[in-house]
């Protein structure tokens, strides 16, 4: 098959689009010897309550990590034999493209996927490396190297006028690392304190200073705070924990500052963010101890926002072996679903945001209360499949 009808038969199912879409949660689960396995849950909009989506779950036995999600396509990639494999795959019809290879002879430190519902694009932040003594990215200029899936190859894309200073750590934590997201049309990235927005349309970038920027974000990146970009109302949202809360702060628009004119007491031009709303951790450990604090005190870096929903106002938190959801309207907190550590077998657990709707699922779907705990089918045989 010809990788434009590959692409084509990856995307063309029309239940895909967002606004049909389902928001929920990607469980990506990986295991030593190298298999995953996918358990995907659709949130209830209303409610904010989860249920599994079994025909959308499956295993894979050969190494896969997701990277993104945009519009109900997921961006994957796989160990080849001199470089990552780059994939997108639609969950709905079982579907996948694998991109052809791209030339970049620079550091990759981040990568980025873009659907309109029709194209997709991915997109690889590449800087030059410090062969001669085996570090990390130089200073110097950023490189994007695009792929479009209506030309089927990659293009060479050097912004202007960019400066971002590149400060990552010698050994990066996949566990701590943020997806990237792709909203209003442009793909977000956190690098080294900054974020970098690549706007596709218009294939130019901008940084943006974070409100949680620190002098040395070399150091303060492999330290276990929490990070995520999710959007809400059309806006932007990053979220982050430290040794006081959770903090969540919107990127502001231009009519964004009439909005929230009480709120941004900031410089618009060095400081384009206002605060939504701060979470205290002895919040959050009143109502539910037992899952909240390990020993004899609370642990921060066990909290992991993983997801918001603004129809009920709920964002979704990652905890050893649970996922609770907080209610930031009423400041209610309730677990929704538990996960299991299989054995010694065990890599690691994580979680994302996507959006994603199974036909067969809709026809016996039912209402999921805020409340009711799913137990994740973690280390079942679900919909095997072979990339």
């Amino acid at each position: 098959m010809k990788m434009e009808d590959q692409m084509k038969d990856c995307y063309e199912n029309p239940i895909i689009i967002s606004d049909m879409g389902k928001k929920g949660l990607v469980c990506h689960y990986q295991f030593e010897e190298g298999s995953s396995q996918f358990i995907f849950l659709d949130i209830d909009k209303e409610t904010g309550g989860i249920s599994v989506n079994n025909p959308l779950s499956l295993t894979t036995s050969s190494f896969v990590q997701i990277i993104s999600s945009s519009e109900g396509l997921l961006l994957l990639s796989s160990i080849g034999e001199n470089q990552l494999n780059y994939l997108v795959f639609n969950p709905s019809t079982k579907r996948s493209v694998i991109l052809p290879r791209h030339g970049i002879a620079g550091l990759i430190i981040r990568s980025g996927f873009a659907f309109d519902g029709k194209h997709f694009q991915v997109v690889l932040v590449h800087v030059l490396r410090d062969e001669e003594n085996d570090l990390g990215p130089v200073p110097g200029d950023v490189e994007l190297e695009v792929f479009s899936s209506e030309t089927g190859a990659w293009r060479n894309h050097r912004p202007s006028s960019l400066s971002l200073n590149v400060e990552l750590p010698e050994n990066e934590f996949p566990e701590l690392s943020i997806a990237p997201l792709f909203s209003n049309g442009a793909i977000h990235w956190e690098i080294s304190g900054q974020l970098l927005v690549y706007h596709v349309e218009d294939d130019y970038c901008e940084v943006i200073e974070l409100p949680n920027v620190f002098e040395d974000w070399s150091w303060q990146s492999t330290m276990t705070y929490r990070r995520c970009l999710w959007e809400s109302e059309g806006r932007v949202q990053y979220t982050y924990t430290d040794f006081d809360g959770i903090h969540s702060w919107n990127l502001l628009q231009e009519d964004d500052y009439n909005v929230y004119p009480h709120k941004n007491v900031f410089d618009r031009e060095k400081f384009r963010w206002a605060l939504a709303y701060s979470i205290s951790h002895q919040d959050l450990a009143g109502q539910y101890p037992e899952i909240l604090i390990l020993g004899d005190h609370w642990e921060p870096r066990n909290a992991s926002p993983i997801a918001y929903v603004q129809k009920s106002e709920t964002m979704y938190l990652q905890l050893p072996g649970i996922v609770v959801a907080y209610n930031t309207r009423n400041r209610i907190l309730q677990k929704v679903c538990r996960y299991t550590f299989p054995g010694v077998d065990f890599n690691r657990c994580s979680f994302f945001p996507s959006i994603h709707r199974s036909v067969c699922h809709e026809q016996n779907e039912s209402r999921s209360e805020i409340g009711e705990v799913v137990d994740l089918p973690i280390g079942k045989e679900v919909n095997s499949f072979s990339f």
